[in-house]
């Protein structure tokens, strides 16, 4: 098969197994030549013109500026109820950065997962990854997690819009490739592609190229930029960090940890703790999208 359409039937095909219909420019961010067909960035043009052979031959159709797979068109009806939530939804997530970044430790904070897509259900969390200066990592969490207690903001105190700030890294730890499941981490790779930054010091490009093995196999990705209409710029810190503070911070958060994070704890990539890296993702469903995402790359006869 010609890897020009091979690329664009493995994007498309993890999108639909997360129910999503993505733009041109989703679909095309995250073509996706495959592990074996790694090519330079320059290459694989023609992108255009097979969407549109695709099309013509009524493997994938598209309405309101979104593609699906035939017989898939429900995704957009769907997306277009669960992003007219977006505003409000990202009226919290500023609120939220708002504070993140008076915060001495914090580098960069971005939305991820069905929320950076403004594709959040009406009781979807509202989930972020952030970057803290090295030793500050413990301190930071329990400064960011403040004001949710205080107002009962995180899951499982509210239904509607709760905040979940459950995966941090130090700027050691840039480079992710230790929290991928397995050798190729599909759900990974295309969950750091889609990415929505709000606040940025600069060490958003240095975490870019730390992954050049996830975008690599994304020939028409581009690092992300803050979007200062709805994120931010760097500010002056109001909550400095100490190091002595930090042994502290750490034992006093390790000793409320719920029995469903010791279970898990540094046992796979789900829950990882450490001075460099925690990241509490209880439920982890990225198994089944692989497993799902395998189904459908066989379907249309392309290599995972």
């Amino acid at each position: 098969m010609d890897e020009t359409r091979a690329g664009l039937l493995r994007a498309l095909a993890f999108f639909d197994v997360v129910d999503y219909s993505p733009t041109r420019i989703e679909l095309v961010t995250h073509f996706d030549v495959g592990e074996k067909n790694q090519e330079p960035r320059s290459k694989n043009q023609g992108i255009d013109q097979e969407i549109q052979k695709l099309e013509e031959e009524k493997i994938i159709q598209q309405s309101l500026g979104r593609f699906f797979f035939s017989g898939r068109e429900h995704l957009v009806t769907e997306h277009e109820k669960r992003e007219a939530l977006f505003p409000r939804k990202l009226r919290r997530a500023r609120n939220v950065v708002r504070w993140l970044r008076r915060l001495g430790g914090v580098c960069f904070v971005a939305l991820c997962n069905t929320t950076a897509l403004a594709h959040a259900g009406e009781k979807g969390d509202l989930d972020f990854f952030i970057v803290t200066k090295a030793g500050t990592i413990w301190q930071t969490r329990g400064w960011s997690a403040l004001p949710l207690q205080l107002f009962k903001l995180r899951p499982g105190d509210t239904d509607r819009d709760p905040v979940c700030l459950s995966f941090f890294v130090d700027n050691t730890a840039l480079n992710l490739r230790p929290l991928h499941m397995g050798a190729d981490d599909v759900y990974f790779r295309h969950w750091f592609l889609s990415l929505l930054p709000l606040y940025d010091d600069g060490i958003g490009a240095t975490l870019w190229e730390a992954n050049e093995d996830i975008w690599s196999r994304h020939p028409k990705a581009t690092p992300w930029m803050v979007n200062h209409d709805i994120g931010f710029l760097p500010t002056i810190n109001f909550i400095p960090m100490f190091s002595w503070l930090e042994s502290f911070a750490r034992a006093m958060q390790q000793k409320r940890f719920p029995a469903s994070i010791r279970s898990l704890m540094n046992q796979d990539t789900r829950v990882v703790v450490d001075d460099h890296v925690l990241k509490f993702h209880v439920e982890d469903g990225r198994e089944r999208v692989r497993s799902k995402y395998q189904v459908a790359c066989s379907k249309y006869g392309i290599d995972p």
